[in-house]
């Protein structure tokens, strides 16, 4: 379930139904469909994977997004509070000192607001809570 309108929790709730992609591609004759390994795409459908992608645990290589060797063919598994970092705009003003340095972490969790900078490093499983209505700052 979703709200109409994303920047206002108050709109009318909706159900969203999304339609798979290979029961579409019937309709065109001689289509078909390929399996393309994550190795070769980054998909972004929240801001845990923006984050994730923007920060040093992706590289580009030839204009591709490609995870870092130094992550030992894992992406970190990211966990963002789904309430306070639902739009790009929050996500913006929690990097707004830079994106955090996740190469060396494993998973990290944030339930509450938060801020973080170019100099903030994240190794192993984090979990950060702030139940706080100010966000606070993650050291470097």
């Amino acid at each position: 379930k979703k709200t109409v309108d994303p920047k206002d929790d108050s709109s009318q709730k909706v159900v969203q139904l999304e339609t798979a992609m290979g029961a579409a591609i019937e309709c065109f004759k001689g289509a078909t469909a390929i399996v393309v390994p994550r190795t070769r795409f980054a998909p972004v459908k929240k801001c845990n994977d923006l984050l994730l992608l923007r920060s040093d645990a992706y590289l580009l290589e030839n204009n591709k997004p490609v995870l870092n060797p130094a992550c030992g063919g894992n992406a970190p598994e990211m966990s963002l509070d789904s309430k306070k970092y639902k739009l790009v705009g929050a996500l913006e003003e929690a990097t707004v000192g830079g994106i955090p340095s996740l190469v060396r972490c494993t998973k990290l969790k944030v339930s509450g607001l938060v801020r973080m900078g170019k100099g903030t490093k994240f190794v192993g499983d984090v979990e950060i809570v702030n139940n706080s209505d100010e966000a606070k700052f993650v050291p470097a």
